[in-house]
């Protein structure tokens, strides 16, 4: 991304003491480093509160689906249990076919 060499370096040095002189270039470099380590440190907080966040939303969603004592709970899905045991029963066996009238028949050929 951004490749310097060795020789922009020290161009970009040399020029940095003309522009800016040699007794105000330290107190420069110590503003550009307090700069760089705050920069850091909100990229560093940043991700955090977003890891937090996602933690904590994360959980609430598990504790959603597995919290049996909330008041609105719902117990439709034991009765829907319930409905499909009692339709698998009545489901026509295999070499069987329900006609239009959902009668159970044998099919041609099954024997």
């Amino acid at each position: 991304m951004l490749d310097f060499g060795w020789s922009e370096l020290i161009l970009i040095m040399a020029l940095a003491v003309l522009v800016i002189g040699p007794k105000e270039l330290p107190a420069m470099m110590l503003g550009l480093g307090r700069l760089v380590r705050r920069l850091q440190y909100v990229k560093y907080a940043f991700s955090q509160q977003f890891d937090e966040f996602m933690h904590h939303a994360d959980m609430e969603n598990m504790r959603k689906s597995v919290n049996f004592e909330e008041g609105d709970a719902r117990f439709e899905d034991a009765e829907d249990d319930e409905v499909m045991a009692n339709l698998s029963e009545s489901a026509p066996k295999s070499g069987q076919s329900q006609n239009e009238n959902g009668v159970n028949g044998k099919t041609e050929g099954a024997e």
